[in-house]
């Protein structure tokens, strides 16, 4: 991060933890210097025929499509990536790839969010019931669970869905003295319910999304409630994260709060440049550690959002991928 602009710019991010009046004002930074060095960004902005000096508040930003992440190299100057992330998606599907221009900024970032939200890692022992996020060696995912081991000083122990063996994890973090830190997938922790249900009263649980082989619908406060029941899960929290993103929001459970370095607008389903503080729409994601690739994303999820800043994950968009500005709810 030999760049003064991205030195300049990892202690702001820093120093917003501290003082968080500073938000709106580092965002128009970063996107007037985003606009003018992220090849991307800039073409689209110009597409859109926007005045940079004409943008003073943070909904007049123009944010880019998340699709873009696979089709575009997303990089603001041209830097040598020190690693990678790529989606989780199936045999064929086109996945999106976000360049990391430096790995540990990654970790601390995340490390510090967690221990702002939920606590100080050092008093945790993880075990990741991840099981697709294993076969994606590219996955920010298991990069950021990696990082919050060498925080608790232990070695993180994974499980696919071998249920016996997650069972046996779980007796010998038991025998320790640290509280267990389990990340899951939803699916897996339905399919245990399904296969071997067991009482994670003595867990906190950190639920990542992800129902994919499922096919099913069922809405997240069923979810919960059958975690509640069948898992005795009394300390539980949903995790906000994508490979496009650096930053991560947590819920307990269903109401995520932002951390001072993230801000989720709503942006109108009909009309995408129509962008509001609060209310029910399309996110719109400001994440101001992304200042080396675009800090400012329209992504494909449904969201409500509170006047306090809070937010609940309602979906997805119809066919998702923006395509234009007719964009309706599923």
């Amino acid at each position: 991060m030999n760049r003064p602009e991205f030195q300049y710019f990892t202690s702001q991010v820093k120093n917003l933890f501290e003082d968080q009046d500073g938000f709106e004002k580092l965002a128009l930074e970063i996107f007037r210097f985003q606009a003018l060095h992220n090849p991307t960004y800039k073409e689209f902005i110009e597409h859109l025929n926007v005045d940079i000096e004409s943008v003073i508040s943070i909904h007049q930003i123009p944010f880019l499509p998340i699709s873009f992440f696979k089709s575009r190299e997303i990089r603001t100057f041209d830097w040598k990536e020190e690693a990678y992330f790529l989606s989780s998606g199936t045999t064929g599907q086109i996945r999106s790839r976000h360049s990391i221009l430096d790995l540990d900024f990654y970790h601390e970032n995340a490390v510090r969010i967690f221990e702002h939200q939920i606590g100080n890692l050092s008093q945790f022992q993880i075990i990741g019931l991840l099981p697709t996020y294993l076969e994606n060696p590219n996955s920010s995912l298991i990069s950021m669970v990696l990082a919050f081991g060498k925080k608790t000083r232990s070695k993180v122990a994974f499980c696919g869905l071998d249920f016996e063996f997650f069972h046996i994890l779980l007796k010998k973090a038991r025998a320790k003295s640290k509280r267990i830190l389990l990340f899951s997938v939803t699916y897996a922790l339905l399919k245990l319910i399904e296969e071997k249900p067991t009482n994670l009263s003595d867990c906190l649980v950190i639920e990542t999304g992800g129902m994919k082989g499922l096919g099913t619908n069922i809405s997240k406060p069923e979810i919960i409630t059958l975690f509640n029941t069948h898992l005795h899960i009394e300390n539980l929290y949903s995790e906000y994260g994508m490979t496009e993103l650096l930053s991560q929001a947590y819920a307990q459970p269903l109401n995520f709060r932002c951390n001072p370095i993230m801000k989720i607008l709503v942006r109108d389903t009909d009309d995408p440049f129509s962008v509001s503080s609060f209310g029910r729409g399309c996110a719109n994601i400001i994440d101001l550690a992304n200042f080396s690739t675009c800090s400012f994303i329209a992504s494909d999820d449904l969201c409500q959002v509170q006047p306090s800043g809070s937010f609940e994950i309602l979906g997805r968009l119809e066919g998702s991928d923006l395509r234009g500005c007719n964009l309706l709810f599923a």
